[in-house]
């Protein structure tokens, strides 16, 4: 039997192999080009995301989930089949003796895990379950569920954060919410614009946000932006400093501790005690934003980890859920009963 992880992020998507020793074996952008007069599918993955603000009118480049969702099933399942394709495994025979595990966001809806359900069944995975995304960034962060010690994990990503208190038995409290590292990046494109006179593109400004973003009251990395200038209208270039685009960061860290706090204050007494106690373990591309893991310390109180490779959380934990059989019993659910 194939054993196949799959997170289908909104930024990227990302395959882990679990039969074997294979580990994760695709990791690309989620995104499609399309010509927008005939629907033809031109590019996808990194082939797509290098035309980001650098097509014609007539191409279109499309994130097909976005903040957790699937937002366009046909250009969802074409991604997925060529992402599948990619790590050979297109054939019925192969796809017919595969099984697959869904990284779903906390409490996912009825309407999401039909959506998955269909994308399951248009890319021919018969033998689909789905696990949220909590268990998955706790196991990828190395914690140790039991029914005893509960676990407080907050995974930030591009397009939606998740935040849980759980145990081997269930999730005690949590949530899910649309703010990312997508959002940052709009903000720092108009921060740019607004400061500098610059008009950048989408993965400028994520550049910026990965050079030098930061939450540290005294950052001060500095990086150049290249665009529009909106004053000459001619392509120009200006120096940024952290501390200019920090605040379009820190805000949607604050959102995610305000919703941290919410989760935490509804927990029994006995369970809040624990968490005080064990921590926090962070997750998600946005952990390895410069001081993530103190920042959100010392609005929370308690200790905050954050994984070695913390964008890779929910995957690695995905493909460790399905090598646990036992876990995999408990924590995995059919997509369709």
């Amino acid at each position: 039997m194939i054993k196949l992880a799959i997170d289908l992020g909104s930024s990227v998507t990302k395959i882990f192999r679990a039969d074997g020793g294979s580990g994760i074996v695709l990791a690309e952008p989620s995104a499609v080009a399309v010509d927008g007069l005939t629907g033809e599918i031109k590019a996808i993955g990194k082939d797509a995301k290098k035309l980001v603000g650098k097509t014609t009118e007539y191409t279109e480049i499309v994130f097909p989930v976005y903040e957790g969702e699937i937002r366009n099933g046909r250009l969802a399942a074409e991604m997925l089949r060529e992402f599948l394709r990619r790590v050979n495994l297109d054939s019925a025979a192969a796809l017919r003796k595969t099984e697959v595990l869904f990284a779903l966001p906390c409490g996912a809806s009825e309407d999401i895990r039909s959506a998955y359900t269909t994308l399951a069944e248009e890319c021919r995975l018969k033998n689909a379950y789905y696990a949220e995304v909590p268990y998955l960034s706790a196991l990828g962060s190395e914690a140790v569920l039991s029914e005893s010690d509960p676990v407080f994990t907050i995974d930030i990503g591009g397009g939606i954060t998740n935040i849980a208190v759980l145990s081997a038995e269930g999730i005690i409290a949590g949530l899910s919410m649309n703010i990312g590292g997508n959002n940052m990046d709009a903000d720092i494109a108009d921060r740019v614009e607004k400061v500098k006179y610059l008009r950048i593109g989408a993965l400028t400004a994520e550049r910026l946000k990965n050079e030098i973003g930061s939450l540290s009251s005294q950052a001060r990395g500095t990086s150049v932006a290249e665009g529009i200038s909106v004053t000459q209208y001619r392509p120009a270039g200006v120096s940024v400093q952290a501390c200019e685009i920090a605040d379009c960061i820190s805000v949607y860290f604050d959102k995610a501790v305000e919703y941290a706090l919410y989760v935490l204050k509804g927990l029994p007494a006995e369970v809040a005690a624990a968490v005080n106690k064990n921590g926090a373990y962070l997750s998600g591309g946005l952990a390895r934003i410069s001081f993530a893991a103190e920042y959100l310390s010392d609005k929370l109180g308690m200790r905050v980890r954050t994984c070695p490779e913390p964008q890779y959380a929910v995957i690695t934990g995905a493909g460790a859920l399905l090598r646990d059989k036992k876990l995999f019993r408990t924590l995995a659910m059919p997509l369709s009963e």
